[in-house]
């Protein structure tokens, strides 16, 4: 990606990170199309009546340079404090549910387009090795 002059400190990284946004992040219709189709990925993952609430919800836990980058409407005030107490409150009840006694792995999870699962090495476009 060519970023050079990546800070160690995590605190100088955070600087580094909001200056760069700021520098380069814009919005364009290429950034649009790459932004709604990876949103819409994570929407098809959810029954249709959800949509429209998993695309704010989405939506709420995006940095308002990336919102403005993808052209994608500003959440509101309410939807950008209940987002994330909702997931804190989610995370809190968790921490009460007995271990799991197996791992619940994406890869094994039904998708419509990997029926069987898959593997990470089978992604990407045919023809790459």
């Amino acid at each position: 990606m060519y970023i050079r002059d990546i800070p160690a400190d995590s605190h100088a990284f955070e600087h580094f990170n909001r200056e760069y946004e700021r520098q380069h992040y814009c919005f364009t219709d290429a950034n649009r199309r790459v932004g709604t189709a990876t949103r819409e990925l994570f929407v098809s993952w959810f029954p249709s009546f959800l949509s429209p609430a998993v695309r704010s919800i989405i939506h709420a836990l995006l940095d308002d340079a990336v919102i403005d980058a993808f052209g994608f409407p500003r959440p509101s005030r309410f939807m950008r404090w209940l987002v994330p107490a909702a997931l804190r409150l989610r995370a809190l009840l968790v921490r009460f549910l007995p271990p799991r006694r197996r791992p619940r792995l994406r890869t094994e999870m039904r998708r419509p387009g990997y029926a069987a699962g898959y593997t990470i090495d089978q992604l990407g476009p045919p023809g790459i090795p």
